[in-house]
């Protein structure tokens, strides 16, 4: 039976599916293929319909969420349907929650490209001894802007240099040094420094 099903796409299980479910859930990867194949196209349609920029990430997320929850689900081939695209739908939010939260505005390169020795960084930490700019930094940044500070004006590293310690891009690098000053200017125009 399973062969018979191996071949189909598209068209739905029918009566079939329950045993073809059953065969999935204790592990039969034919089975498991056969549902995938079934849902996948569909899937992946609605995905690149709903956020074309990240489908094929949020698919890999909905199918792994699938995986996880395979044994544990039960109903039949519409309720499976719905299960796998009220997953896809969770996922797309998710996505979308945390894509908002890192949301970017493109800065030109050459505004972020900033000599070391006077760079605004600088300027900002100068009034603050090494420990007390230390601190500050690794309190008021995130973990990777706060690394990208440290080693561009602590370490005195160019931005290629800490783009290949870091595993980024130059580009990348730029960036998260260029909202890291704009956090400690903000944050210092606030008066938030203790000493």
């Amino acid at each position: 039976m399973v062969e018979f099903l191996l071949m189909r796409r598209g068209e739905g299980f029918g009566e079939e599916f329950d045993g073809l479910l059953t065969a999935a859930q204790a592990g039969d990867e034919r089975a498991v293929a056969a549902l995938y194949r079934e849902m996948q196209p569909r899937l992946s349609g609605y995905l690149r319909a709903r956020e074309p920029r990240a489908a094929e990430d949020v698919e890999g997320e909905v199918w792994l969420a699938v995986a996880k929850g395979l044994r544990r689900f039960t109903g039949g081939e519409d309720a499976f349907r719905a299960w796998v695209f009220s997953i896809a739908r969770r996922r797309l939010a998710d996505f979308r929650r945390t894509a908002a939260r890192r949301a970017t505005v493109p800065v030109p390169t050459e505004k972020l490209d900033l000599p070391v020795e006077r760079g605004p960084e600088a300027l900002v930490l100068e009034s603050l001894s090494a420990d007390e700019a230390s601190a500050f930094v690794i309190a008021t940044l995130s973990p990777d802007q706060a690394e990208v500070v440290l080693l561009r004006v602590i370490a005195g590293l160019e931005v290629d240099q800490v783009a290949e310690l870091l595993g980024k891009r130059p580009g990348t690098i730029r960036v998260l040094q260029h909202r890291a000053l704009r956090r400690l200017h903000a944050e210092l125009a606030k008066g938030r420094v203790t000493r």
